[in-house]
């Protein structure tokens, strides 16, 4: 009788196998269209495991860190001497004429040849070109003594010129404030004794920067005589909000973007990452979505620990994580697994690869352990995973089967 009711119970058990047991509850994947691809390349079948102990410390603190490279060109005294700014259309520039008021000042007197004062001037004396000239309601301190007044003001027409007085129209487009003033100075030799001019920019409107992504205010920067590096955009959005990733925040110049670790200058002063802004220059920051790790296995919570400001130890994220389960991990094997490389591509681009992954093992019963694995750096995207103890998983196999074995149990019982 018991062999024919095991008997039973086993033919039941192979026809719910077989015919898949559709009527049970759960999740079920219909795998009869799926085909597995058996010519994919194989993956490694043979992985190094690193333990994190005091001799891989010893390794990697002998191995020279390479200086970080600025991609781009970035702000160093050399690079600052060298600045200048090249005037665009829209600009506005103000000139002033020294010892010729009447040049610079529609209401101005007599000029120190005799020559009487020109006319107000609108439009730049050619149709249709978008130029203006106009007095500025500022005075030099010299003007209250009949001095020079302020200057005239001139915008720079769409295409690039502006008209100025016994001079005509000329071109100041990608010319700074200096080749300007020799321009005009040339110019006005050839009716006046001498000239003696003062060019200056006073507004900046030709070339901006776009600072978008996870910062306060998001907003285009204008681009003046002061080289404008990124962290000067950063500031004059507001700064960064506090769940961004500074270690990646990208410059996208000429449709190729640029990685910038804004956070190494901040924390270590990395001037090598302070980029010069260009116009039309696009700054992104990012928040720190790709900016993470995953810890799983035997933890007490399993979830998705944030790096802050591209940092994270080891210790933090099982700390974030609620520690490992002490009743069904393994203390001796804690691994953590680096799979995606990242590698400079063309043009400072960073692409990632999947390579064969790196592997690390903590054994958190040794005492030094405790100590290592708060110096243990993580990378973005790691994956830390506690393993399973082997009475864990007896347990767990043990709770499988019983079921069973309690409905032939009681199937035994129940039968006459």
């Amino acid at each position: 009788m018991i062999s024919r009711t095991i008997v039973t119970g086993l033919a039941v058990v192979s026809l719910c196998l077989f015919s898949a047991c559709s009527f049970t509850p759960g999740g079920f994947l219909d795998t009869t269209n799926l085909q597995e691809n058996k010519d994919a390349e194989p993956v490694a079948t043979t992985v190094q495991v690193q333990p994190i102990n005091a001799g891989y410390f010893s390794r990697t603190s002998l191995q020279a860190t390479p200086a970080a490279t600025c991609p781009l060109t970035c702000l160093t005294p050399k690079t600052r001497a060298q600045y200048e700014y090249r005037i665009g259309p829209g600009d506005l520039l103000q000139v002033i004429v020294w010892d010729h008021p009447e040049l610079t000042s529609p209401g101005g007197g007599t000029g120190s040849a005799g020559t009487p004062p020109l006319p107000a001037l609108s439009g730049g004396g050619s149709e249709g070109s978008g130029n203006s000239i106009a007095a500025s309601p500022s005075t030099s301190p010299a003007a209250t003594g009949g001095g020079e007044p302020g200057g005239l003001t001139l915008r720079v027409a769409a295409n690039g010129t502006v008209f100025f007085p016994r001079v005509g129209r000329i071109k100041v487009e990608g010319m700074t404030a200096e080749q300007v003033q020799r321009r005009l100075t040339a110019g006005l030799a050839k009716t006046i004794r001498g000239p003696q001019l003062d060019v200056s920019v006073t507004g900046f409107n030709s070339k901006a920067v776009q600072v978008l992504g996870d910062v306060h205010a998001p907003q285009a920067q204008a681009i003046t005589a002061v080289p404008l590096t990124i962290i000067d955009a950063l500031n004059r959005a507001g700064g960064a909000n506090a769940d961004a990733d500074l270690q990646n925040v990208g410059l996208t110049r000429n449709g190729q973007r640029y990685p910038i670790n804004v956070a190494s200058i901040l924390e270590s002063g990395n001037v090598l990452q302070n980029v010069v802004l260009n116009d039309g220059d696009i700054i992104d920051v990012p928040d720190r979505t790709n900016s993470r790790v995953f810890v799983l296995g035997e933890i007490s919570h399993p979830s998705i620990v944030p790096m802050n400001r591209g940092r994270l130890t080891l210790a933090d994220a099982l700390t974030s994580a609620g520690s490992i389960d002490s009743h069904t991990s393994d203390p001796h094997v804690i691994y953590v697994i680096r799979g995606i490389d990242p590698e400079a591509g063309a043009n400072g681009q960073v692409t990632t690869k999947l390579t064969t992954p790196d592997v690390y093992r903590l054994d958190m019963t040794q005492v030094d352990a405790l100590m290592l694995m708060t110096k243990f750096e993580l990378q973005a995207r790691d994956v830390i995973y506690v393993q399973i103890a082997s009475s864990a998983r007896f347990n767990r196999l043990l709770d499988l089967i019983t079921p069973s074995l309690q409905t032939l149990f009681f199937t035994k019982q129940l039968a006459p």
